[in-house]
């Protein structure tokens, strides 16, 4: 008898859990943010590249949703791509993608105004050649994709070698909007 409660008991769990009810109403790609990763990073600092007034094209992504029908606006996806053959992103041991409040955020501000965490990659492996694919966090970006422009800064941390060469890139960011 005690097993049959047990069992009955443990099949309640399950059938007690709920999926998150929101359904993926479009997504948000932003694919042209190109950038150079310079020459001589080392790998005592964490070093910064800031991204200002990147537009969101609300207009083009919403097309005839309204805005308050979407409830969030979730991270999906993140790839840095080296542009040239010979590159790669082995120097870096750590990259972090950041929102910043506004675009007068400096490496003197970073802390206190990329406080968001959007993406990330931990211990990337040192054969990852040109292509590291990032993290999302599960954080809501309602309020910021849905204005005019937003501003972030990739963040390269615990680099365990120096850049010998410039390092062409993109960076392609997709996001999920949710009803």
């Amino acid at each position: 008898m005690t097993r049959y409660l047990l069992l009955l008991a443990f099949a309640c769990t399950f059938w007690s859990c709920e999926k998150d009810s929101l359904r993926v109403a479009f997504e948000m790609t932003y694919p042209e943010n190109r950038f150079t990763v310079p020459a001589g990073l080392n790998t005592l600092e964490s070093h910064y590249l800031f991204f200002r007034d990147i537009p969101t094209n609300k207009a083009f992504f919403f097309g005839e949703t309204e805005e308050s029908e979407i409830i969030e606006i979730n991270p999906a996806s993140a790839v840095l791509r080296a542009d040239q053959r010979i590159s790669d992103f082995s120097f870096a041991e750590e990259i972090v993608i950041r929102l910043c409040e506004d675009n007068q955020a400096n490496i003197n501000n970073v802390l206190q105004k990329c406080r968001r965490e959007i993406f990330f990659r931990e211990n990337i492996p040192f054969n990852t050649g040109r292509q590291v694919e990032l993290l999302p966090n599960g954080n809501n970006l309602q309020p910021t994709l849905t204005g005019d422009n937003f501003n972030f800064v990739l963040v390269f941390r615990r680099n365990r070698a120096f850049t010998s060469a410039p390092i062409p890139a993109n960076l392609v960011m997709n996001f999920e909007a949710r009803r």
